[in-house]
């Protein structure tokens, strides 16, 4: 018999059946209907709202399979009660985190689970990531990307309507303001959005009013994040930790995927993984990304390319079915 794995996100696992190691079950802590805490819809099981029906399936689940593997992201209203409750239930299950902020330290949301945990997933292979966790007493530590679900997100042909799209907050007054708070990238983030904003017709989603000197339209999630995405020509990133060794964030993935010409700046390693100026497009100096910007949006041809070239990349590369693949290769170790 296969191990189960009962997890909160990605819900596409269920459906991959021969072709996995292991019996996945999904579950919406989040419901029929899952939410943020805001009331966006978030639908993928990322970081849902917790209800109490959503809990209630998830400990019939656990009370009625004795799941081998518990795989979680950093839900609100998740609290460790909840998961002592879980490991009362079914005492034998390893319970895995997957957490995607990075930090120069172990983050409060992952220390309060710390006593439960077996293992934390991260969205980066910095090696210097892996021993501040392990410093912190997890001896368990791997990398696992987000993903998507080609089948489930068809792609638009609408036209775009702007040239340049942002998903993400700025924390350049948090940087600034809260003692201890290092957010390294916060001032390339800043000047690159500012400069876009300025030049270019640019659209930005935030779910933090106010962190942008400018109004901005609220956030989204799938399937609506990949709209919100193909509303423009090019789309942009600049990770708020950019030394960090093959980090590649949900914005990152969710880009490429939705077939727009994703300019970011430089992740270090990502040459391994990406071909620049064909699959995307990357800059180290803010002044170099506005240039970039104002070259490809002039040349429609070579922008269409790289869009077109970075899905096929993606659907060969980071779908969440190749996901699972690095889940279970990771998780073994637990088993």
């Amino acid at each position: 018999m296969k191990p189960v794995a009962v997890v909160l996100h990605p819900k596409a696992w269920e459906k991959y059946g021969d072709e996995s190691k292991f019996e996945y079950i999904h579950v919406s802590i989040g419901g029929k209907n899952p939410k943020k805490k805001n009331g966006t819809p978030s639908r993928d099981g990322y970081a849902d709202m917790v209800i109490p029906t959503g809990l209630k399936r998830l400990e019939k689940v656990f009370r009625e399979r004795q799941p081998n593997l518990f795989l979680f992201w950093l839900h609100y209203g998740m609290a460790p009660h909840i998961i002592a409750k879980l490991k009362e239930i079914s005492p034998k299950t390893k319970f895995i985190m997957w957490y995607g902020n990075h930090r120069f330290q172990v983050p409060r949301g992952v220390t309060i689970y710390k006593p439960f945990l077996n293992m934390v997933l991260i969205n980066s292979k910095d090696k210097r990531q892996y021993k501040i966790y392990r410093d912190h007493g997890i001896s368990h530590v791997a990398t696992l990307y987000d993903g998507f679900d080609p089948d489930e997100t068809l792609l638009t042909e609408d036209a775009p309507i702007c040239d340049c799209f942002f998903g993400g907050n700025s924390y350049i007054k948090k940087a600034f303001e809260v003692s201890g708070l290092n957010f390294p990238g916060a001032q390339i983030r800043f000047k690159l959005i500012m400069e876009a904003m300025e030049n270019f017709d640019t659209r930005v989603r935030s779910n933090i009013k106010g962190c942008w000197p400018f109004d901005t339209l609220p956030e989204t999630f799938h399937p609506e994040h990949t709209r919100s995405l193909r509303e423009a020509k090019i789309t942009l990133n600049v990770n708020h930790f950019p030394t960090f060794y093959k980090a590649y964030t949900r914005r990152t993935i969710r880009s490429i995927f939705a077939r727009r010409c994703h300019l970011t700046y430089y992740i270090p390693g990502m040459e391994d993984d990406f071909e620049n100026h064909k699959h995307l497009v990357w800059f180290n100096r803010v002044d170099d990304g506005v240039d970039l910007i104002r070259y490809y949006l002039d040349h429609d041809g070579e922008r269409e390319r790289i869009a077109w070239n970075g899905w096929r990349h993606a659907c060969e590369n980071f779908t969440f079915k190749h996901r699972m693949k690095d889940f279970e290769k990771a998780a073994e170790v637990l088993l």
